[in-house]
Parts: C-alpha cells; sequence; structure tokens
C-alpha cells in the first residue's frame, strides 16, 4: 500500500503544478508594441469629395492589407529596435524632428501627385471642349471650303491629335 501513498503525492504535485499561472509574455510584448494607424490624407481644394465633410475616406488606390506587426518593425516600416519601440511607447522620441520632416516631406510629395493627377484630368477634358468646338466650326463650312479644308495638311493633322487623344477612332 505504499505505493499509493506515493501515487497520490505525484498526483497532487501534478495537479498544483497544472493550477500555477503561467506568464503570458507574448501578450505582454503585444501590449507594448504601438498599433499601427493609417497618416490622414490631404486633399487639394480642387478636388470634390462626397459624404460628410469631418469623414475622411481612403483613397481606393491606397489600401492595402494589413501588415503582420513585428517587434522590429514601426508603423511606418522601418526596422527599429527593440529599445526603440519601447522608448517610442513611453513617448521618448530622440528623434522626433526627423521623423517629422520625412513625413511632412512625404505628405508634399503626395499633395503634389495629386495635384499633377487632377492638372492632367483638367487638361484632357479641356482638350475634349477644343476638339468638339473645333469639328462644330468645321461642320459650319460651306461645302466649298470644307472640300479645301479636306485636302490640306490641317485636317490631317486634326485627325491625328484626334486619334492620338482616343478622341476619335
Amino acid at each position: 500500500m505504499g505505493s499509493k501513498t506515493e501515487f497520490d503525492k505525484d498526483l497532487s504535485e501534478y495537479i498544483s503544478d497544472r493550477k500555477r499561472k503561467k506568464i503570458d509574455v507574448i501578450g505582454m510584448i503585444k501590449g507594448i508594441i504601438p498599433k499601427p494607424t493609417p497618416p490622414p490624407v490631404k486633399m487639394p481644394p480642387e478636388v470634390e469629395t462626397y459624404g460628410e465633410p469631418e469623414e475622411k475616406k481612403p483613397e481606393p488606390e491606397k489600401i492595402e492589407e494589413p501588415k503582420v506587426e513585428t517587434l522590429e518593425e514601426e508603423v511606418v516600416g522601418e526596422k527599429k529596435s527593440l529599445w526603440q519601440s519601447l522608448l517610442d511607447r513611453f513617448k521618448f522620441k530622440p528623434y522626433k524632428k526627423e521623423i517629422e520632416q520625412k513625413d511632412k516631406i512625404l505628405e508634399e510629395e503626395e499633395e503634389g501627385r495629386i495635384k499633377e493627377m487632377v492638372a492632367k484630368e483638367l487638361m484632357l477634358k479641356d482638350m475634349r471642349d477644343m476638339a468638339k468646338i473645333t469639328l462644330y466650326l468645321v461642320k459650319q463650312l460651306p461645302p466649298e471650303r470644307l472640300k479645301e479644308f479636306k485636302q490640306s495638311t490641317d485636317w490631317t493633322d486634326l485627325k491625328e491629335l484626334l486619334k492620338k487623344y482616343k478622341f476619335i477612332k
């Protein structure tokens, strides 16, 4: 019967070991790492937005799948050390000015790209309007002048330009 007491003793040790709380190290580390937040998108005043003016909806081009966070990655994707991420977590940022300057430069570049896209769209719209006006005026010519115009190099240049910018087939 001595083996039964050894069994009871081993069983009680096993159960007490199972009941001890384990420390969740991975959960603690994930709690320290800052969560990514997308930077706000600044739109130039020429671009029309729909919906409530307070809401800022991201552009469809910029939607990306969420990235898996690691200890070495910052929100913007630059690698950094564990100590730096801890310092960032406690709001101690010795390189804050450099980061702000980089953010400002990126915002200016993005703003420039948006302005270029808007300018291209406006230019194409203006060219469509000019093509419509030109074709309307050509149709108003008397038959003799129209025949002369169609035989000139201006007519071929006009057709090439309209084809180039896909206003005609």
